[in-house]
């Protein structure tokens, strides 16, 4: 892990080693994605851009001028189109915050390796705000994958999913082709960031031929560490990508159903089991296998984001799940309290409709990576 120190010419070469030992000491294991560089006093801006990289995360104090002088670099290297963050110490010698820094790297990596995306089939046809520069990276044919899952056993999936419901309204037998569809897709998505499928839900003839729709599948995978959303909305798995990695915790994406004073409704099918308790249900009109009505308990953190097809603009909000009305929609039902934008940024925003999210609070890491982008960030 690149450590270096910056400080006035007239410390020591005995101190400026004292501190980065130390603090090779205290940041060991954290990865080689940016450099650290350690800020011992105010003079140290030209020694603190002579030790910078791409990526850079500053730490400083409120002695000898430290913060100062990384302050002034800091804004330097963004000017430079480099990345740098100052995270502020307590003081010489002090830890800084680990989870806080391991978060910071996921915005490097993020940075570094850019989400690789892949669309299954094509984008259903009411999606007109959903394209996004430059992706998909893979287009993956949704034949294929069908033909693939039916050779699969998704027996094993089924009943796991099936025991673990509070009710069920199919049997495993029922719900074994959409989890073979999961694993079937699992195999395609490999090498990719996410996947997000152009299904046939509302295709009352192909449900009719096949006897399920892949809501559930895309549940699955998004607990099985790979992101993926439905409809062929290639600007929400984007979203949703940037959540899960920046979070570590699987996302998903709704629609907009209802906006309030202070917050909004969000429903869709599809959630992932792990969001709470969950039953499991026929899909909104065509009643066919199956849709997961997942109830999330009040009071989680959640960060939801949707960006612009050239990313120039990203609409990301910061709230808690709270308690809320249900509505004719779809199955999972989630009100958000919104702590950070309100509903009528949604509307001014203008960015389209599904808006990814997670249930953790990844607000300052988002903004902070989305920003190095260039894109504004609503609000």
């Amino acid at each position: 892990m690149p450590i270096e120190v910056a400080a006035a010419p007239n410390v020591d070469a005995e101190t400026r080693e004292e501190y980065r030992s130390l603090y090779r000491k205290i940041l060991g294991g954290l990865g080689e994605e940016a450099n650290f560089i350690v800020v011992l006093t105010g003079g140290s801006e030209p020694e603190i851009l002579a030790a910078a990289g791409d990526y850079n995360i500053i730490l400083a104090w409120p002695h000898y001028n430290s913060l100062p002088a990384a302050l002034e670099a800091s804004a330097a290297l963004k000017e430079a189109g480099r990345f740098a963050h100052v995270v502020q110490l307590e003081g010489p010698g002090a830890e800084p915050p680990r989870d806080k820094l391991e978060r910071l790297l996921r915005v490097v990596d993020l940075l570094r390796r850019p989400p690789r995306l892949g669309l299954v089939g094509s984008p259903n046809r009411w999606l007109v705000a959903s394209w996004l520069r430059g992706k998909p990276d893979v287009v993956i044919d949704e034949g294929e994958v069908y033909a693939r899952s039916v050779e699969r056993d998704g027996a094993d999936v089924a009943e796991r999913l099936v025991k673990g419901a509070e009710r069920s309204d199919f049997s495993a037998r029922d719900l074994a082709p959409i989890a073979a569809y999961a694993k079937a897709l699992a195999e395609r998505a490999s090498g990719l960031d996410g996947i997000t499928l152009g299904c046939w839900c509302f295709d009352f003839e192909e449900v009719r031929k096949r006897g399920w729709t892949p809501c559930i599948s895309l549940a699955l995978l998004n607990d099985w560490g790979v992101t993926a959303t439905c409809e062929g909305d290639v600007r929400a798995l984007y979203s949703a990508v940037v959540l899960r990695r920046l979070s570590g915790r699987p996302s998903w994406i709704s629609n907009v159903n209802k906006i309030y004073d202070w917050g909004l409704l969000l429903t869709h099918d599809g959630a992932p089991p792990s969001f709470g308790k969950y039953a499991v249900v026929p899909r909104m009109a065509t009643k066919a296998a199956a849709a997961l009505r997942v109830t999330v308990e009040p009071g989680r953190p959640a960060t939801l984001l949707r960006v612009s097809g050239d990313l120039k603009r990203a609409l990301l909000l910061r709230g808690v799940t709270a308690e809320g009305e249900r509505v004719e929609a779809c199955s999972t039902q989630i009100a958000v309290r919104l702590t950070v934008g309100s509903g009528r940024d949604v509307l001014r925003a203008g960015l389209g409709n599904h808006l990814a999210f997670v249930l953790d609070d990844v607000y300052e890491e988002a903004r902070l990576y989305l920003e190095h982008l260039g894109a504004q960030v609503i609000p």
